[in-house]
């Protein structure tokens, strides 16, 4: 077969061509030359996601495929290439800044512009940090951030002022941090899902802009609890807000929430769940019904016992979803774990 002189071609044929191969294809073509790594750019950005957990791998999601790229541990096996039905893997060298600047070169010549998670797992967070100091000078959006598995907790702790310069949409973390550790969002995710949430105060709830929160370990009271129900209450307050689910120790029966005294639950027939739909773990059942200022329909929930909780829904008539129980799946609904 005789060689074809690919980037010879118009710059719109070659544009369309691109668009036809895959990650791996277009990454060993990047690799002939700079002329050919530059023509790969002519693509423009793309709608392809890049994950990366801090280790010497990283994968972009194309739709239902995930294209993983690994180091080679031995130099045969560079290029190497294994594809299946939806994971894929080639094994390649390691630029010389390691893994940090593959992540760059991939953003860069795949054009693209949204990270689908980013994790510090069994790694620690020293290329992570790297990497997020990038997506903060490209301003560019991280779908899910994920904290967990530090060997170090002082790698978090000092790592925890990039979050207010990052564009997160999702926060999880699932770490213990040092009981004098302090953090205040300036720029909130738009979900926070948070184990040890100690450190996340009443004054972080009140300014909170989340559509989302999950809290866990919580040191938030009935008097807190109280303070941001009433001033969620008021028109215009918390405009995002969708769910809010709190687990702490500091909720009991001693004292009022919106005038009601723990726990706080519908006991009338039927029975009830109130969920936001295609949002399976958000949802209430039993919820007693509060209204904003302005109308707005809030359901909220708070049980006692061993690990006490509060739920508290606002519902939307375009996706909230109130259906009854059924006397056969009460049992079921008892049983759930929420977390």
């Amino acid at each position: 077969m005789m060689p074809i002189a690919l980037l010879k071609f118009p710059t719109d044929l070659l544009r369309e061509i691109f668009k036809l191969c895959d990650p791996f294809e277009l990454y060993k073509l990047s690799k002939c030359s700079k002329r050919a790594q530059k023509s790969i750019t002519l693509g423009g950005k793309r709608n392809w996601k890049i994950s990366f957990f801090g280790g010497n791998e990283m994968f972009i999601s194309t739709g239902y495929s995930n294209y993983y790229f690994n180091k080679a541990m031995i130099p045969k096996n560079h290029l190497l290439t294994i594809l299946g039905e939806y994971t894929n893997h080639i094994y390649i060298e390691l630029p010389v800044g390691g893994v940090v600047d593959l992540f760059v070169y991939l953003l860069e010549i795949f054009g693209i512009r949204t990270v689908k998670s980013l994790e510090s797992s069994f790694y620690g967070l020293h290329n992570v940090s790297k990497v997020a100091k990038v997506l903060i000078d490209k301003k560019i959006e991280i779908e899910g951030f994920w904290i967990r598995n530090i060997d170090d907790v002082q790698d978090a702790v000092h790592f925890m002022p990039l979050m207010n310069q990052m564009i997160i949409q999702k926060f999880q973390c699932s770490i213990e941090f040092p009981p004098e550790f302090h953090f205040e969002f300036v720029q909130y995710p738009n979900q926070i899902s948070i184990m040890d949430s100690f450190w996340f105060n009443i004054n972080q709830l009140l300014n909170s802009t989340c559509t989302r929160i999950h809290l866990q370990q919580s040191e938030l009271s009935n008097q807190d609890l109280n303070v941001f129900l009433h001033d969620w209450k008021n028109t215009g307050a918390f405009p995002k807000l969708r769910y809010l689910e709190i687990q702490s120790e500091k909720i009991d029966n001693q004292s009022p929430i919106l005038e009601m005294i723990p726990p706080i639950t519908n006991v009338n027939n039927p029975r009830t769940k109130i969920s936001i739909r295609n949002m399976f773990d958000d949802h209430i059942v039993d919820g007693v019904r509060v209204n904003k200022d302005d109308g707005t329909e809030g359901w909220l929930i708070v049980e006692l016992g061993e690990w006490p909780i509060l739920k508290f829904l606002i519902a939307d008539p375009a996706d909230t979803v109130v259906e009854e129980i059924p006397e056969d799946d009460e049992d079921d609904e008892d049983d759930e774990d929420d977390w």
